[in-house]
């Protein structure tokens, strides 16, 4: 008797999703992406933007302007790994609440406080490209607040962190959202209800409003509830094609494009992607390690970088100007991962010190 073919997709709960192949292949796309940021800012600070190139410029233009694809890819897997926490904890009654909240507060804030203090350091000294005057110490408190995307401004050598206000604003919502959709109680649908309110008084038709960008982190939930019976290979075709028509500039506007983006991602996450060993496995882990703290020092040093050289000075048909661009990216990286092993590596250490602090136990399992 022949049985029954599996159908194409499942829907329910995937409480296997997290198995180690599917955790080294978030890795990889954790350091890629970060990687990807800082490539696009470093080449946008030193090299004019692309005009008459020879095939290797070319290539080498292409590969280096993925950063607002990469910082979608950030948003999925944040919604991925973190939402995944949150439907853990509310699937099994055991979320909670202050737990969570020194859970994210450790993670953002770890990492953040030094890589702000480097940004006025730099602003100070070198220099940077977007930096008029340093930043006010009431600029840099907003950043420490994620108001950067609610009336606030980032540093002006780290506009990267416009990323983070969305991400802490994430951190909110989101329990609320998967305590409404999964428990349906009125308290909770009445306080999601009232935590979307700041994201539609600052709604606008780009892809930093933080509406939009929670629509991308929502997209990482998908995985958790939609199981998709694709080989990977098959399921990363939708995504690398989308990937090469936004950089041939395809769609009609930036927010189609991330959509799409997004949606791609979570079809290769919700496929068999799990099922598959990742290569340099060790590798992955290395990097992703302090891929939180490579975003976060990136771009002011690229900034200083631009102050020193010359904004755009660097000619893309001399080999001179590449040989400098990869100094300055290997400082980035390094500055990244001394950061992590300084500050990113110590998240766990001191989350348990405010746990302990505040009479709490020490959660089990934490999102990166």
């Amino acid at each position: 008797m022949s049985r029954t073919a599996d159908p194409l997709i499942k829907l329910g709960y995937r409480s296997d999703l997290l198995n180690a192949n599917m955790s080294r292949w978030l890795d990889h796309f954790r350091w890629l992406s970060a990687l990807m940021v800082a490539a696009s800012h470093l080449r946008n600070m030193l090299m004019p933007d692309a005009g008459q190139l020879g095939p290797l410029a070319a290539v080498f233009y292409f590969i280096t302007l993925f950063a607002e694809q990469a910082v979608v890819i950030f948003f999925v897997l944040s919604g991925l790994l973190v939402g995944g926490v949150i439907v853990r904890g509310v699937r099994q009654d055991s979320f909670a609440p202050r737990k969570y909240a020194v859970d994210r507060a450790s993670r953002l804030y770890v990492a953040l406080i030094p890589a702000l203090l480097l940004s006025v350091i730099l602003q100070w000294t070198v220099g940077a490209v977007s930096c008029p005057a340093p930043d006010t110490a009431l600029r840099i408190a907003g950043n420490l607040a994620f108001v950067q995307n609610f009336g606030g401004t980032p540093p002006c050598n780290n506009a990267s962190l416009w990323s983070l206000s969305s991400e802490g604003y994430f951190y909110v919502v989101g329990p609320l959202l998967v305590l409404a959709a999964l428990t349906r109680r009125p308290a909770a649908l009445a306080l999601a209800l009232i935590m979307l309110v700041p994201a539609f008084v600052v709604l606008a038709s780009s892809r930093v409003t933080p509406l939009f960008g929670l629509g991308l982190w929502l997209c990482g939930l998908i995985p958790w509830f939609v199981r998709v019976r694709l080989p990977a290979w098959i399921a990363a075709l939708p995504l690398l094609a989308i990937l090469l028509a936004s950089r041939m500039h395809l769609f009609a506007s930036a927010m189609i494009e991330e959509a799409s983006i997004g949606a791609a991602f979570a079809l290769l996450l919700a496929s068999d992607l799990g099922e598959v060993r990742a290569p340099a496995g060790r590798l992955a882990v290395a990097f992703a390690s302090f891929s939180y703290s490579l975003y976060l020092v990136q771009m002011p040093i690229a900034q200083a970088f631009g102050r020193l050289w010359g904004y755009q000075k660097l000619p893309s048909d001399q080999l001179g100007s590449y040989a400098r661009y990869a100094f300055g990216l290997a400082v980035i990286v390094a500055t990244g991962w001394l950061f992590g092993r300084l500050f990113e590596a110590r998240t766990a250490s001191v989350r348990a010190g405010v746990m302990r602090l505040l009479g709490l136990n020490s959660p089990k399992t934490s999102a990166s």
